[in-house]
């Protein structure tokens, strides 16, 4: 099968030029769109845009988060009759996710898509949401993001960072792949392995025998076509989306996670549309997230089969039970640095074996 590398987005500016971007951006007050994002930004019917909420996150359009991010400005436009509306810049044009969230914290911008890991450096024990093989099913995920173990976490990262879970993003069972064939676990021991720049995920991975490299997403598709990395792991809409599956056709079949990722917004931002339009932002991102989530999941499962019936992708299915037995004392120990020890007992007992 003939590949050719598409376009895996827009390539990250510089600083300055970002920071311009979203500059212009947040002074555009009447909610057009000013060209780097889609903006819905007309009157719904009531008396004329109060607030433009600036909203990014790093993936591809057409991809279920940037579906999800679309929905929500749709919903938020709606509900508050145009007072309030949503502009989206996908593709990381406001910077990579830890870039983004100190944009979050400095008030350039509002709301976004983020994986927990990619902000442990602000808030670790949000990257309990992210460990592999700890949170391993769709149920016992919701569970945990609405019942009392995702309202600790939100909490702790409100009063950390100022910022706070809108909703939750994701479904998907993430995946390795590989550039070299991988028939079994033994056959990628010791191999350069992508991970985000949190150090439990760089533990978590090194302790099943990975030698662990952190790369920007953004730089994925390269870094393996380049050898820099040997393989990474992923959602398979987003090894389809972002052709991974080109440089690294050969997948393991692990499930070690479910995709989480939180929508964030900052308090600041928040609390500046007073009372009632910050209660109808809720009420758009929490229907936002049933949405978003049932898209994904659909979506994940669909590609899964699609993908192991493309020319030269392989999948093969492992044993992932001793991986758990090798990763777990790695969730503990960060689990009692970050005096979280009770959340991951909980999360544990939720999982579909316990």
């Amino acid at each position: 099968m003939t590949m050719t590398k598409k376009s895996s987005g827009i390539a990250l500016a510089a600083s300055a030029t970002a920071a311009a971007l979203v500059l212009a951006a947040c002074g555009d007050s009447n909610g057009t769109d000013n060209g780097n994002g889609t903006g819905n930004g007309g009157d719904a019917g009531g008396g004329g845009v109060e607030h433009t909420l600036i909203a990014g996150h790093q993936l591809a359009v057409d991809t279920p988060f940037d579906a999800g991010m679309n929905r929500f400005a749709e919903l938020v436009e709606e509900k508050t009759e145009g007072r309030v509306v949503v502009e989206v810049h996908p593709n990381a044009a406001l910077g990579n996710e830890p870039e983004m969230f100190q944009g979050l914290q400095s008030g350039s911008i509002d709301v976004g898509i983020f994986a927990p890991g990619s902000i442990g450096e602000f808030a670790p024990e949000m990257s309990l949401l992210s460990v592999p093989f700890l949170i391993i099913d769709r149920d016992q995920r919701d569970t945990v993001i609405a019942g009392e173990i995702g309202q600790e976490l939100a909490d702790a990262l409100l009063e950390s960072t100022g910022t706070l879970p809108l909703t939750y993003f994701g479904g998907s069972y993430r995946q390795m792949f590989f550039t070299d064939p991988a028939d079994s676990w033994d056959d990628v021991q010791g191999r350069l392995f992508r991970v985000q720049p949190s150090d439990i995920l760089v533990d978590s991975y090194a302790a099943v025998g990975l030698d662990p490299t952190a790369v920007a997403y953004t730089e994925l598709y390269n870094a393996l076509q380049q050898g820099v990395v040997d393989g990474a792991e992923n959602e398979s809409v987003f090894i389809d989306s972002q052709n991974f599956f080109e440089p690294a056709p050969n997948l393991l079949q692990t499930n070690h996670e479910v995709t989480i990722r939180p929508l964030l917004i900052s308090e600041a931002s928040l609390d500046s549309l007073g009372e009632e339009l910050a209660g109808l932002v809720r009420e758009a991102a929490e229907e936002t997230g049933e949405y978003q989530r049932a898209l994904e999941a659909d979506e994940d499962d669909a590609m899964f089969i699609e993908l192991g019936e493309r020319d030269g992708v392989t999948i093969t299915e492992i044993d992932t039970a001793p991986l758990i037995e090798q990763i777990q004392p790695v969730w503990f120990d960060y689990a009692e640095q970050w005096e979280v020890e009770h959340l991951l007992e909980q999360i544990i007992e939720l999982r579909p074996e316990s």
